[in-house]
């Protein structure tokens, strides 16, 4: 049973019971990511998500990590574009203490100077980790590229050069103005009581406030066009990408059901194609990111620079295929079953629900069932395919971004 509390604070509480887990999985998440960030903010929201696990005034570093194993535990946190989310998973026994603890870490880090400086070359090395690795470089070059001088295009990570040089003033000021309880959501799914629960976020939170009017996110930019990057590498990373849907966009289930017949599996057109019949990359795949108010579909490859015309070309013939040819019944029977067994299996996974519970709210504002998605899905139809295919597979839309050693002449390779 799905139920939702609002405090005096805004802060929201959702929870789903599910008596027959002997666990719960619990998050923290603040609407507030790297799409938050002012140029020269860059890279703070996450900086801030690595201090939280450096201690507060009641727990070191070293407690904060002894308590959670203690009890046989789990914590960690990410931050994306739009969220940072801070979450655990614990026996049921013992949410009272995981509560507590990630109050603690969210509410009350003390940022060290000492700890600041040391997570700053922890991060530092994250953002080489990133660098030395061709896909990720790729994703966050393109990401600038398609975005253009919009936070939606700035890595989140942030660049080296500025978080080497930020303050602990700079941070505790942009926590200040973008922590806030009316945007903040607390998850949490498995053996749990919702009004037990209810009333630890109260003792926890209650004192969370925040004055400071809130800022506007900037509406998002798009800059289509090919974006070669010259690297001595022995592949050529390919990013193709344009603008899809919104998280609340009612064609969602259509956006989600192209992506998967595209490249969303090992069954999907351009795995088949490309790699299974014509053998020209061990790596290719499509993604879907839905975002508040925009979205992006895009394909991700890596290919000898031999062979990467030919490897356009057929991705270039997969996209017109989908504009111009309805999807076969049995092509679309099958991945509505993919679709449906990853669903059922993911609500195995108190996280993977707790998860999927937040983003409902943060989206939404309500919950909604899985039978409700499922049920979306089942009734896409091969027109509606077509029609958005159509919409969203406009070459003059997309972006392209190389990274390796790119010789050739580029022009006319968006041909569908």
């Amino acid at each position: 049973m799905e139920q939702k509390t609002v405090l005096d604070n805004g802060l929201r509480v959702v929870s789903e019971e599910l008596p027959y887990f002997h666990s719960v999985a619990v998050g923290v998440w603040l609407n507030v990511g790297s799409r938050d960030e002012t140029r020269d903010e860059n890279g703070l929201s996450h900086f801030l998500e690595h201090l939280a696990f450096k201690g507060t005034p009641r727990r070191t570093a070293f407690d904060l990590a002894r308590e959670i194993d203690q009890i046989g535990g789990v914590c960690n946190a990410f931050t994306s574009k739009e969220q940072t989310c801070f979450h655990g998973k614990v026996l049921s026994e013992h949410l009272p203490r995981l509560v507590d603890l990630l109050g603690d870490m969210v509410l009350h880090p003390v940022c060290d100077p000492q700890d600041l400086e040391k997570e700053r070359q922890v991060i530092l090395e994250e953002i080489c980790a990133q660098d030395d690795n061709p896909e990720d470089q790729v994703q966050v070059a393109f990401g600038r590229n398609f975005w253009g001088d919009n936070p939606l295009g700035r890595p989140i990570l942030g660049e080296a050069d500025r978080i080497a040089g930020v303050s602990r003033k700079e941070l505790l000021a942009y926590r200040r103005i973008t922590y806030r309880p009316e945007e903040t959501v607390v998850a949490a799914v498995g053996r749990v009581d919702h009004q037990h629960l209810v009333d630890l976020v109260s003792t926890h939170f209650q004192d969370f406030t925040n004055g400071i009017p809130a800022r506007e996110r900037r509406p998002a930019s798009y800059h289509p066009g090919i974006y070669p990057l010259a690297r001595d590498l022995e592949q050529v990373y390919v990013c193709l990408g344009a603008r899809s849907l919104a998280a609340g966009d009612p064609r969602r289930f259509t956006a989600t059901m192209i992506q998967l017949i595209l490249g969303g599996n090992m069954s999907s057109r351009l795995f088949q194609v490309i790699r299974e019949q014509l053998g020209l990359a061990y790596s290719i795949y499509s993604f879907l990111s839905f975002f508040s108010d925009t979205g992006l579909l895009g394909v991700s490859a890596g290919v000898s620079p031999k062979n990467l015309k030919a490897l356009l070309a057929a991705v270039s013939r997969e996209l017109n295929k989908l504009k111009e040819e309805p999807v076969l019944d049995e092509e679309l029977q099958a991945a509505r079953e993919y679709l449906r067994g990853s669903i059922y299996l993911g609500a195995e996974d108190v996280e993977h629900l707790m998860m999927r519970l937040a983003k409902n709210e943060i989206n939404f504002g309500h919950y909604i069932p899985l039978e409700d998605i499922v049920n979306g899905l089942l009734k896409v139809t091969p027109a509606e395919i077509q029609e958005l295919a159509r919409e969203l597979l406009q070459p003059d839309k997309w972006a392209l971004t190389l990274l390796g050693p790119v010789a050739a002449d580029l022009s006319g390779a968006l041909d569908f």
